[in-house]
């Protein structure tokens, strides 16, 4: 498969790419210091592993427009791969009863937590969609699909936070 021709990628538009990984990350952080779990915290290493090679690749496009083909297509086998963790992670929970499920339903259906959540799974909603619509090739696809990730993450953690101040 060919290289794809990726516009002047700005500098500004990688280190932005950052914020999500770190949002992302502080949110697992607070949920995996409560519940501990090996498979959790493997598949959300796995997560930020993935993201922040994508943050690298976009570093090395814009500081040398050279493009490390594989640094942008890992995350396509970290982020389900550490997805999966998480997932194992919390059903393992719920079936040594170290998770309580209407426990959690209960906290993440709460207000605010509830609002946030639904802005997160919105905002993958629109991530996967833009994945088919928009050309990632191009600078302000990136910053589209950028904005609207940091908004879902920021969103995932003030929702994790609402919860564990309850």
């Amino acid at each position: 498969m060919a290289k794809k021709n990726y516009e002047d990628f700005p500098l500004s538009l990688a280190v932005f790419d950052v914020v999500p990984v770190l949002l992302f990350g502080a949110a697992v952080i607070f949920i995996g210091v409560r519940f501990e779990n090996t498979w959790f915290r493997i598949g959300s290493v796995l997560c930020a592993l993935g993201g922040t090679g994508k943050v690298i690749w976009k570093v090395i496009i814009a500081a040398t427009k050279k493009d490390i083909v594989w640094m942008n297509r890992q995350m396509r086998v970290m982020m389900p791969l550490g997805f999966l963790g998480m997932i194992a992670g919390l059903i393992a929970g719920i079936q040594s009863g170290a998770v309580k499920w209407p426990v959690i339903k209960g906290m993440v259906c709460s207000l605010p937590a509830g609002g946030f959540f639904a802005v997160t799974v919105l905002g993958m909603i629109c991530m996967g969609i833009f994945a088919g619509k928009l050309d990632s090739t191009k600078v302000r696809s990136n910053w589209i699909e950028q904005t609207t990730n940091a908004i879902a993450q920021g969103c995932f953690l003030l929702g994790v936070v609402s919860c564990i101040l309850k």
